[in-house]
């Protein structure tokens, strides 16, 4: 029978906090597959063990079972090694399988990227065949045999000297400044395993995880208390303090295997802990359209064209580069540009973790939407951010921009002719002429007859085109709108929310509706006025917006509200 392997319990800190820089890159790695049994009985279990040594994929399929279930598992364990000042890591998968009938069983091949284990083949009998655990017997000699020889009982030791360390790269920042804090091992003997017992706590820091290195540390020679030893950073993190006044870091307790040394030493397990470490913080100075950057960069802004047409858009970039606390510059620059319509931006981030800060760019990019003809200029944009070299707060100015616009002078949206309305209390045609002022009635000639009797007509046929106007006209908010527009309107959307269309077309579309159907709205705040501006607002954005994806269930959704609001209020 092979050996038992087990470590089930607390997942090691490399696995759960980071607590190594590892390799990310290509590196060498093997992986090996191994059960405790290859006989067992059907009411027995077998435990399949999967070991990842080296650098390699974060996570194992878990192979194909022929005969077996999973009964337990996975359970993830990672052993870290420090001898001869080289670390090493084991990464490994515990399952607990169960068989399900007597004959032959396989666990398939387990494969890592370009390395694969080989299958492994079980035979199941009737019955168990797992040995009872023997009973542990007392000592007949009431003492360790080998105590008097060795002068110490089995698997005792001297303390371990070893230390562990919580280092700040400085303890006097402002808020916002990022210092580097590394937790240190010192170990004068070899260790297998070591993990927080916790997490370290980081109350008033916005922490960051930095990113790992290529290559495992190999340890360098230092001195603590007169003694020299290896010393390994075991965890890095970047801190960014939130607050002004004294932050204080707690300590933090590290859990350590001893590796064992000879044929009687079981090895040890121990604890060491790091003393508090105190930061003292410095408030940001207070200046107005100051936001809190803080360390060193620079700003940009940009347009993707030199040149539209009315009605068209362009893609204004404010970009902002640099080191330091880029994560927490979230909100948008303000920006006006006189002849034009900004919408509100999309942000872009490309940043990078580094000791010195987070480094890297972030970029707001707005959708510019002239409104008139001729040149558009885009104004120089003021960026400000503290510099703690320089202990002052500074600003960084773009070039302003230049944007030729192609076309007419104004750019307006459709709007709707509005026909004259036929009140109640206006006056007809004709209804003078035929109405008797006095009873008497002159004496016609046959010709004159005639002539009145097509007045008479004619006054009949005003009334009745006048009810036929009343009909074909709705006054809605002010204004009048003909059915048939209404109607077109109508159409209109529903064509627009229908695919086979660019997200421009249907935007112009549901554009061309809501302005058939209501004609230019003015803003008088009422809900109809709200909703149909909201509507618009969104259309526009849309229309105007880069293709960054697909808008069809967006323009769907426009399109059955805008349908909605028209039937409503049209």
């Amino acid at each position: 029978m092979r050996r038992r392997r087990l470590t089930i319990g607390r997942v090691a800190l490399a696995a759960t906090l980071g607590l190594l820089p590892l390799a990310t890159g290509a590196a060498d790695y093997s992986i090996h597959s191994e059960v405790d049994a290859t006989q067992i009985g059907v009411e027995d279990q077998v435990q399949l063990t999967i070991s990842l040594e080296g650098e390699g994929p974060d996570s194992i399929a878990m192979p194909t079972l022929t005969n077996l279930t999973v009964a337990g598992g996975p359970y993830q364990s990672t052993q870290v090694s420090i001898v001869n000042g080289r670390m090493t890591q084991t990464r490994s998968w515990t399952y607990v399988l169960r068989p399900q009938a007597e004959g032959a069983a396989e666990i398939g091949p387990v494969t890592a990227g370009e390395e694969t284990a080989a299958a492994i083949r079980i035979e199941i009998v009737a019955g168990s065949v797992r040995p009872p655990e023997p009973a542990r017997r007392a000592d007949p000699f009431g003492a360790d045999p080998f105590e008097s020889f060795f002068g110490r009982r089995r698997g005792r030791r001297a303390d371990p000297k070893l230390l562990v360390e919580a280092v700040p790269s400085r303890t006097k920042v402002r808020v916002g400044e990022p210092l580097l804090l590394t937790y240190y091992l010192y170990t004068q003997v070899a260790v297998s395993n070591l993990n927080f017992t916790e997490a370290p706590q980081f109350a008033g820091f916005w922490a960051e995880d930095l990113e790992q290195a290529r290559n495992p540390p190999s340890g360098e020679a230092a001195t603590a208390g007169g003694e020299t030893y290896r010393r390994f950073p075991v965890m890095r993190k970047l801190l960014f303090p939130t607050r002004a006044g004294t932050l204080e870091i707690p300590p933090a307790t590290l859990r350590i295997a001893l590796a064992a040394q000879g044929f009687f030493d079981e090895g040890q397990m121990v604890e060491r802990s790091t003393r508090p470490v105190t930061v003292s913080v410095a408030p940001l100075p207070d200046v107005a359209g100051f936001s809190g950057a803080v360390g060193r960069f620079q700003a940009r802004t940009s347009l993707d064209k030199e040149a539209v047409a009315l009605g068209e858009a362009a893609l204004l970039r404010f970009r902002v580069e640099g080191t330091g606390n880029l994560k927490w510059i979230d909100r948008p620059p303000s920006i006006e540009v006189a002849g034009a319509k900004l919408y509100p931006p999309q942000v872009k981030s490309d940043l990078k973790v580094t000791a010195g800060g987070i480094r890297g760019s972030r970029t707001w990019e707005f959708v510019l939407v002239p409104e008139t003809g001729g040149s558009i200029e885009v104004p120089a944009v003021d960026f400000m951010f503290f510099d703690p070299e320089a202990d002052e707060v500074m600003t960084a100015r773009t070039d302003p921009l230049t944007l030729r616009v192609e076309g007419g002078t104004m750019a307006a949206g459709p709007s709707l002719p509005v026909a004259p309305s036929l009140g109640d209390g206006d006056a007809l045609p004709l209804r003078a002429d035929i109405d008797p002022g006095v009873l008497s009635v002159p004496a016609l000639s046959g010709r004159a007859m005639a002539l009145l009797a097509v007045l008479v007509l004619l006054g009949h046929a005003a009334l009745w085109g006048g009810d036929l106007l009343r009909g074909a006209f709705r006054r809605v908010g002010g204004h009048t709108t003909p059915v048939r527009s209404v109607r077109a309107a109508l159409r209109d959307i529903e064509r627009a929310g229908k695919a086979g269309m660019t997200k421009e077309q249907a935007a112009a579309l549901l554009d061309k509706g809501l302005h058939e159907a209501f004609g230019e709205i003015t803003d008088d705040g009422s809900e109809k006025a709200r909703a149909i501006h909201t509507l618009l607002s969104e259309v526009h954005f849309v229309r105007y917006a880069p293709q960054l994806g697909d808008y069809s269930e967006t323009l769907g959704d426009l399109a059955r509200r805008a349908a909605e609001t028209v039937r409503r209020w049209a």
